[in-house]
This record gives structure tokens, sequence and C-alpha cells, in this order.
């Protein structure tokens, strides 16, 4: 199926590993989503941290994990027709569940009979089981997903066992792209999660920004402000992984080397060369 045709978009990480940055990927594509107007609904499958669904409390749908784990899974796919976005954050361990379920309703591929296409993020890092893991999913699912690998500094600093690999060529050869989620120092974290623990509730990244009665300083909401539009850069490259159709042709394509040639500098243009 062509990028355009695509309808609707299911994403999702599927990995068994905790700790790499789900819950934030996942939290900056419902951000993006709703910045570009795009319809779309959540489901947080990791009730004991209720990241998702803290954020998000509206679309965000809490699912309590049942005994048959995968019956969850399958009645989420019952309704994924009705936006044009489902975004699914799972607790870690659930990626073998999800395919078991997958596999029953064979959904990727009837997805596609709707004009639908799921979108799976993997998590690199050096780590032998954590790209096994990728190898699994890879080699289970094959053509039937598209695949963004998401590198998180904050989370997995180094991917060296992953670069270069036959893995990483695979996931190539699969049409893979690649999106790099920002550092956001931990002086913005931390009065975020002040902020959060004093009202209460989730504030997300958009709200801390755009919410000028919050109190938060200044200076900090600038720092969110700038991690965020890189954060969205980023995602505008690969618009066409994680958008329906429709909705990716109006983002205005970006090379993705963009934001490094952003400056325009050039490495000794303006140094005075006849005096050397």
């Amino acid at each position: 199926m062509t990028t355009i045709n695509v309808e609707r978009r299911w994403i999702l990480p599927i990995q068994k590993r905790g700790n790499l940055g789900k819950s934030t990927t996942v939290a900056v594509l419902a951000q993006y989503l709703e910045h570009h107007g795009v319809s779309w609904r959540g489901f947080d499958l990791d009730p004991d941290h209720r990241t998702f669904s803290r954020l998000f409390p509206s679309p965000v749908s809490l699912c309590e994990i049942a005994d048959e784990a995968e019956a969850e899974v399958i009645k989420i796919a019952r309704s994924s027709g009705e936006v044009a976005v489902t975004l699914i954050d799972p607790r870690a361990h659930m990626s073998d569940m999800i395919m078991r379920a997958w596999a029953m309703i064979r959904f990727p591929e009837r997805f596609a009979e709707a004009g639908g296409r799921a979108t799976v993020l993997v998590f690199p890092g050096d780590d032998l089981e954590l790209l096994t893991d990728i190898d699994t999913t890879v080699t289970q699912l094959g053509q039937s997903v598209d695949y963004v690998v998401v590198r998180n500094p904050a989370r997995q600093p180094r991917t060296r066992m992953f670069n270069g690999s036959a893995l990483e060529e695979e996931l190539v050869r699969l049409g893979a792209v690649f999106l790099e989620i920002p550092v956001l120092l931990a002086l913005a974290r931390n009065h975020l999660s002040a902020l959060e623990a004093e009202l209460g509730r989730g504030v997300s990244h958009v709200e801390a920004v755009k919410n000028l009665e919050l109190p938060l300083d200044s200076m900090v909401r600038l720092i969110v402000e700038d991690w965020l539009r890189t954060c969205f850069r980023n995602l505008d490259v690969i618009a066409r992984k994680i958008l329906p159709g429709e909705f990716a042709a109006q983002i205005r394509q970006v090379d993705a080397g963009a934001a490094s040639k952003a400056s325009g500098i050039v490495r000794g243009a303006k140094i005075n060369r006849q005096n050397l």
C-alpha cells in the first residue's frame, strides 16, 4: 500500500524492555497530532504508571489488563476505524501478547484491507537482549507494518551495536525511518514534575508552553518550547510513516539534515586565511 492511500494509522511501541522512553515518544506524537488537527484516540495499557492517560485524560482510555490480555488488544482493534490515528502505550513485557493478538485476527493484513497501516516504534540500544527483541519483531511482522526507529539519548545514549548492523540494514530495506527524541534538560523535567504534583494532574508539554496561567518559571517554559519545536520538526521529516496520507501530504517536506544546516554556518568560511 502506498503512503498516499493510507486512511488511518495505528501507532505503538512493540518492545519488551521498559525505561526506553516509549511513553514520552507516544506523548509527543499525541501532541504532534493535535498540532496538525489530526483526530486521534489513545489507549493506555500501562495501568501501573498511567502516564499516557494522566497527560491526556479525555482522548485516552485507561485499560486494566485482565487475565486474557490479548482480548483487550483485540477490542481496541475493533474500534480502529473510528479516528484517523490510534495511539497505544503498552507497559513493558506486553510485546509477545500484542503479537499473539495480532496473529489471531491477522490485524496488520485486515487493517490494510480497510485502508489502514500500522506503525511500530522500536528503540535500539547497546544491549544484545534489546536488539534480539527488535529482530524478533521485524522477523515476525516483516513488510506488514511500517517501522520508526526511535533514538532517545536520554534513555539509550549509545547504539553502536545497532549502527551499521545487519538488523539496521534490514529495517532500512523495509522502509524504516529514524526519529530522534532530543534530551529535555533535567531542570525542565524537574519543574514539570513539581508542577504536576502541585496541581494533582498531568501537564503536557504543549500546555506547559501555552497555558501562561500555570505557575511555571518563564525560562523553563522557553526550554520546553524549544525542545517541543525540535521534536515536531523531527516528526515532520517522518510524517509519511505516522500520519494518514491526506495529512502527510500537507506537511512541508523537510530534509532530514535541515536542522543541522539551519544556521548556514560553514566552518572557516569567514576567517582571514591570507594571514595564515
